[in-house]
C-alpha cells in the first residue's frame, strides 16, 4: 500500500485523485448513520448546498481555489500553461472575470495564498532547480506514451515557497532548506506562514526503519512549521512519524487545522492545534484518508475530504470542531470531491470536483450555514464571529435571527443574562464598524433599573382563629401575591363574595354585581378565580373585562375590605401551583392584602360554615345570584412578607458622526422578548407554558434590521461620506414587553442627541402582501415620503397615520419626535415559543430593509429637516387599552414605578384630556370618586365610569392636588 499513501498523502494537491481505485463503493442506505469498520458517520439526503456551478474552465485540471480576505479574488493552481505540464498559480478577479498568472511559469507550482493586506501572494514552486527543463520534458513524454504510469505527487526536494505581488511580480524567496516546503497559508493577520516540510528527513540522522520509509516516501517526516511573513523565526510544531500536512490557520488566528497520517500511511485523520503547536487534538475517527481540512469562518465546524465511502468515491464531509459529534456527509456526486474551503462571509462553499474522464475544475455553491449547524448540534453563529457583507444580504439576515433566537438565549428577558450576552456581541460589532457609543460618557450601553421579580420573605404567616382555628402553610396552603400590601393584617371577619366581580351594565349587558348589599369594610372577602363558566359567550365576553385578578382587588379596596383572597373552585379546572411566587406586575403602592389560597383550604373553609364550596360554584356559572356567606366566628390574621429584585435592562445604542452635522437621524427595534413567558404577556397554552419564546419575528428580525443598517451605512460613510448630511443613531432596546422601558429611558435625555426623525422596527419578519408602515400622522412630510419610497422600492405599503403605537416608536413621538414604525402583521405564533427562526421570510426582510433605507436615505441626505413634528388625535383603541369602553385621551407613562397615582406622559389632541388640561407628568390621584393608587386602579374606573357625563379627576402637579373636570366619551 505504499503507492496509495504517496497517491493520498498531499493536503494540498488533488492530483493524486487521477489514480484509479479499484474498491467498490460502499452501498449504504442515505437516510442512516453509517457505523462501518472505518468509523461513523451522518449520511442523510440535505440541502447544505445549493445554486451549484463551474467556476474554471480552462486546461485539463485545475483546483486548490482559496480566497482573498475579501472574497473578490481567487489564487488557484491550474494545468494550462504551452509548453509546461505541471501546475502554475493564477489570480482570479471575481468580479471582471479577468485571471492572471503569478508563478514564474516554469518548473512545478503548488500551494497559493493571498495575503490579508491584498498586495501579495505566496506559493511553492520548484523554478530554481536546475533540473527543471529536464523534468518538464520527461513529464511531457511520458504523458504521450500509450500505457500511463499512475500518478503519484512529486514530494520534489526542490520546492520552496515563494511570494510575489498580485500581477507576478518582486518574487522573493522565503525557504531555502533542502526538501519539499509547500501547503503554505498565511494566518489572518498576515504576519505569520505555517506550512509542511519534510526538511528533518535531511537534516536528521535516519536509521532503522524510519530510515527505509523516508526513503520510500520523503512524505514519512513531513511536519507542520510556522515561520514569519518574511521566512525568519522558523519552528516546528510538529514531530510525529508519517505525513502531517494541509495547515490552515482559523479565522480568529488562534487554531490551525491539518491532517496527520499514520505512519504506515493506511489512513488519516483531521487534527486541530493551537498556534504554538499546543493543544494537539484528534478531530476525526474514520480509519479512511480524511485530509485538506479548512475552518469554517465561525470557527465553530470543519469541512474535509474522505475516502470512508471507497477511494473512487472522495466525499466532503462536516465535522464539529471539538469531534464530538459523528462526522456529517456534505456531497454525493459521483467522482471525486476534495478541498473544500469557505467565503470569508462562511455563505458560500467551493471546492475542486474530478468527473470521471480525469478532469478536474473548481467548482462553488452556496452553503446553508443554519442546517450545518443543526446537523452538528451547534448553537447558532454568533455574528461577531464571522464576516458580514457591507450589503443588506439574506444570508447575513439570517445569521442575526437565528442567533437571536437561539434557545442559548432563552427568549431575551429584560435584565437577564441573555440580555448581557446579546447586547455586549452589539456593541462588540458597532464597535469594530467604527460607530461610537451614544450612551452615558460615550458607552455603547444604556443602561436604567426595574423591579423584575419577587420572592417570599421568612415572615409570611396566614392564620384563621375563634371558634374555627387553622394555621395554613405558606407555599401549600397560601402565597402571597406580587402586589399585595406587604405588613401585618389584623384579625378580621371573612366573607365569601362568590367571583369578586362588579361590572356595570352595559347597552346589552345588566349589571353584574357580587358585591350587591354586602358591607365588607375591614373584612376579608374570599373570591372565586376567573369568571363564571356556563353563561353565554357573549356574557362571558363582557364579564372577561372585569375578572381580571387586578380589577377584583381594585373593586374589594373600594369596598372597603381589608384583604381578599383568592382561590380556584373545583370546577374551575385551573392549575393550582404553590412554591414558587411569580411577580404578576410593576411594583406600586397598595392598600390591600392579596393573597392566592389553596382549594382544599377554602373547600374546609366553606364547609365550616355549613356550604359546598362546589355546589356554590355550580350556582355561579348558571349566571344565578348567590347569597354572600359569611365565615362564623372565624377572623384572618396575617402577614405579607415580601422581597423583591430589581435588575438592570440594557439598551444598546451607537452613534455614526458625520462632520458638521447638525441633527440627526434614529433607526431602533426592542431586542428583549418574553424570557419563558415570565416576562410581559404571554399567550402560550398547554404544554408551551414556561418554555423558551425565542422571538424570532418579535423582535430578533427588528434588530437583524438595525444592524444590517448601521453595518451598510458605516461603510457607507467610508466610501461615500459626502452621501450622509446627519448624524446616524441606532438603537437596540430593552425592556419593551414590559412598557417600552428602555425607549422610554433613553427618551428622557433626548434633547442632547438633536434627533430629527426616528424610524422603528418590530416585527418585521413576516412579509406576505404589503408592509404596514404605522405612525406618519406624527410628521408634517411622512406620507409624501412615503409614496417617494414606495416608487422607489417597489414594496406594497400600507400607510397608516396613527403615531400612538404599542412599541417604542411612542416613546420617540411622546418625547417630540416625528417617527415611523415599520410592521409586517401579526400571526399565530406571536408571543408564544413557536414564533422561531425558521418561519421568517429572510427575502422578505430584505425587502423590509430596502423601504427603511429608503426612508433613511432621503432624511440623512439633507442637512435641513424632512419632516416636521406633528402632535395628532390617536386612534381610541389604543391609548388605554382595547378593553376599555370610553375614552379618554390620557397616556400613562408605563415605566414608572413606586409612584401612588398614575403619572401621565401626555394628552392626545382634540381628547377629553387635553380638554380638561391634562398635562404631562400630572399624577392622577382620584378619578370619578375613586382613589387612584396604581394603574389597575385607573383601569377599572375607565371601565365604570358612565360616559358623555361630567365628573372630576383629581390630579397632582407640581405637589398640590388640582381638581380637572372631564367629560369621558363612550368609545366609537
Amino acid at each position: 500500500m505504499k503507492k496509495v499513501k504517496v497517491l493520498l498523502t498531499s493536503a494540498c494537491i488533488f492530483s493524486a485523485i487521477s489514480c484509479q481505485y479499484k474498491e467498490a463503493k460502499p452501498t449504504q442506505s442515505k437516510s442512516e448513520t453509517v457505523a462501518a469498520s472505518s468509523g461513523s458517520f451522518v449520511n442523510e439526503p440535505h440541502q447544505l448546498m445549493t445554486e451549484s456551478r463551474q467556476m474554471t474552465f480552462v486546461g485539463p485540471k485545475s483546483g486548490e481555489g482559496y480566497f482573498s480576505p475579501d472574497g473578490k479574488k481567487m489564487i488557484f493552481q491550474s494545468e494550462r500553461e504551452p509548453g509546461n505540464p505541471f501546475y502554475q498559480m493564477y489570480v482570479m478577479d471575481l468580479v471582471s472575470g479577468d485571471t492572471v498568472r503569478v508563478s514564474p511559469g516554469q518548473g512545478k507550482t503548488t500551494c497559493g495564498w493571498i495575503h490579508p493586506s491584498m498586495k501579495k501572494v505566496l506559493y511553492s514552486s520548484t523554478h530554481l532547480d536546475p533540473a527543471t527543463k529536464k523534468k518538464t520534458q520527461e513529464e511531457i513524454d511520458n504523458r504521450k506514451k500509450a500505457v500511463k504510469a499512475r500518478y503519484s505527487w512529486s514530494f520534489d526536494d526542490s520546492y520552496d515557497i515563494f511570494d510575489s505581488n498580485l500581477q507576478g511580480g518582486s518574487i522573493h524567496r522565503l525557504t531555502k532548506e533542502k526538501g519539499y516546503d509547500a501547503e503554505a497559508s498565511y494566518s489572518p493577520d498576515g504576519q505569520w506562514i505555517a506550512f509542511a516540510s519534510n526538511r528533518a528527513g535531511y537534516t536528521e540522522k535516519l536509521e532503522g526503519e524510519d530510515k527505509k520509509l523516508f526513503e520510500q516516501d520523503p512524505s514519512y517526516m513531513m511536519d507542520i512549521y510556522i515561520m514569519k511573513s518574511d521566512g525568519s523565526q522558523v519552528k516546528r510544531l510538529t514531530d510525529s512519524k508519517g505525513y502531517d500536512g494541509g495547515p490552515f490557520f482559523s479565522a480568529d488566528g488562534k487554531k490551525i487545522t491539518w491532517r496527520r497520517f499514520a505512519p504506515n500511511g493506511s489512513t488519516a485523520e483531521i487534527y486541530t492545534m493551537n498556534v504554538d503547536g499546543s493543544d494537539q487534538k484528534q478531530i476525526t475517527r474514520l480509519k479512511s484518508m480524511s485530509w485538506a481540512p479548512f475552518f469554517h469562518p465561525s470557527g465553530d465546524y470543519i469541512i474535509f475530504g474522505s475516502s470512508v465511502l471507497g477511494y473512487s468515491n472522495f466525499e466532503l464531509f462536516i465535522v464539529d470542531a471539538d469531534g464530538k459529534q459523528a462526522p456529517v456527509r456534505v456531497t454525493f456526486d459521483d467522482g471525486f470531491d476534495g478541498l473544500p474551503v469557505f467565503t470569508p462571509d462562511g455563505n458560500s462553499l467551493s471546492w475542486t470536483h474530478r468527473n470521471e474522464k480525469g478532469e478536474s475544475q473548481i467548482l462553488i455553491a452556496k452553503w446553508n450555514d443554519v442546517l450545518a449547524r443543526k446537523l452538528l448540534g451547534l448553537p447558532a453563529q454568533d455574528p461577531a464571529a464571522g464576516s458580514l457583507s457591507p450589503e443588506v444580504k439574506v444570508e447575513d439576515i439570517k445569521k442575526w435571527v437565528y442567533y437571536l433566537a437561539s434557545p442559548e438565549f432563552q427568549g431575551r428577558g429584560t435584565g437577564s443574562v441573555q440580555e448581557k450576552v446579546y447586547t455586549e456581541k452589539l456593541a462588540q460589532l458597532f464597535k469594530s464598524w467604527g460607530l461610537q457609543g451614544a450612551g452615558p460618557k460615550g458607552s455603547y450601553f444604556d443602561t436604567f433599573e426595574f423591579t423584575s421579580g419577587v420572592q417570599l420573605g421568612p415572615q409570611n404567616l396566614l392564620e384563621v382563629v375563634g371558634s374555627y382555628k387553622k394555621k395554613y402553610e405558606v407555599s401549600k396552603d397560601f402565597e402571597p401575591i406580587s402586589f399585595s400590601k406587604i405588613g401585618d393584617f389584623r384579625e378580621a371577619p371573612i366573607v365569601f363574595v362568590g367571583y369578586g366581580i362588579k361590572a356595570p351594565a352595559s347597552d346589552k349587558e345588566p349589571e353584574y354585581n357580587s358585591y350587591k348589599g354586602l358591607d365588607v369594610k375591614g373584612k376579608w372577602v374570599l373570591a372565586l378565580t376567573d369568571l363564571p363558566g356556563d353563561i353565554t359567550s357573549q356574557r362571558r365576553h363582557y364579564l372577561n373585562l372585569y375578572s381580571r385578578l387586578q380589577h377584583k382587588v381594585t373593586v374589594a379596596k373600594n369596598e372597603g375590605a381589608l384583604g381578599i383572597i383568592i382561590a380556584n373552585g373545583p370546577a374551575s379546572g385551573l392549575p393550582e401551583k404553590f412554591g414558587k411566587i411569580k411577580f404578576e406586575g410593576s411594583l406600586s403602592e397598595g392598600t390591600l392584602a392579596v393573597l392566592r389560597m389553596s382549594e382544599a383550604a377554602a373547600t374546609d373553609l366553606l364547609k365550616y360554615a355549613g356550604q359546598d364550596l362546589g355546589a356554590l360554584q355550580k350556582r355561579l356559572d348558571k349566571g344565578e345570584v348567590v347569597e354572600a356567606v359569611v365565615i362564623p366566628s372565624a377572623y384572618i390574621k396575617a402577614k405579607v412578607d415580601l422581597q423583591f429584585q430589581k435588575s438592570t435592562g440594557v439598551n444598546v445604542v451607537a452613534k455614526l458622526p458625520v462632520a458638521g452635522a447638525k441633527s440627526s437621524v434614529m433607526i431602533g427595534a426592542h431586542g428583549d422578548h418574553l424570557g419563558n413567558g415570565q416576562f410581559g404577556s404571554t399567550l402560550a397554552r398547554g404544554d408551551e407554558i414556561g418554555k423558551s419564546h425565542y422571538g424570532a419575528d418579535d423582535n430578533a428580525s427588528g434588530v437583524s434590521g438595525v444592524m444590517e443598517l448601521a453595518h451598510y451605512y458605516a461603510n457607507l460613510a467610508k466610501v461615500s461620506p459626502n452621501k450622509i448630511k446627519k448624524n446616524l443613531y441606532f438603537g437596540v432596546w430593552s425592556g419593551e414587553e414590559l412598557g417600552n422601558l428602555g425607549s422610554s429611558h433613553f427618551t428622557k435625555n433626548i434633547a442632547k442627541h438633536n434627533i430629527a426623525a426616528y424610524l422603528n422596527m418590530d416585527m418585521v419578519g413576516r412579509l406576505k402582501d404589503r408592509l404596514f408602515v404605522q405612525g406618519l400622522g406624527s410628521g408634517d412630510h411622512w406620507v409624501p415620503l412615503a409614496e417617494e419610497v414606495g416608487i422607489r422600492s417597489a414594496v406594497p405599503m400600507v400607510v397608516q397615520e396613527d403615531p400612538y403605537l404599542p412599541t417604542d416608536s411612542l416613546a420617540f413621538y411622546m418625547a417630540g419626535v416625528p417617527t415611523a414604525n415599520f410592521f409586517t402583521g401579526s400571526h399565530s405564533e406571536y408571543h408564544t415559543p413557536r414564533d422561531t427562526a425558521d418561519l421568517v421570510n429572510y427575502e422578505g426582510v430584505v425587502k423590509v430593509l430596502k423601504v427603511v433605507q429608503g426612508f433613511s436615505d432621503v432624511l440623512a441626505d439633507s442637512s435641513l429637516p424632512m419632516v416636521k413634528y406633528v402632535k395628532v388625535a390617536g386612534s381610541q383603541n389604543k391609548l388605554e387599552g382595547r378593553s376599555f369602553r370610553v375614552y379618554l385621551g390620557t397616556i400613562p407613562d408605563y415605566s414608572q414605578e413606586g409612584v401612588k397615582g398614575v403619572r401621565i406622559t401626555g394628552a392626545s389632541k382634540d381628547s377629553p384630556a387635553e380638554a380638561a388640561g391634562v398635562k404631562e407628568k400630572d399624577i392622577i390621584v382620584e378619578f370619578d370618586n375613586t382613589k387612584i393608587e396604581n394603574l389597575y386602579d385607573y383601569v377599572y374606573t375607565l371601565q365604570a365610569v358612565k360616559p358623555n357625563k361630567e365628573t372630576i379627576m383629581k390630579v397632582l402637579r407640581d405637589g398640590k392636588v388640582i381638581d380637572l373636570k372631564i367629560t369621558p366619551r363612550l368609545k366609537e
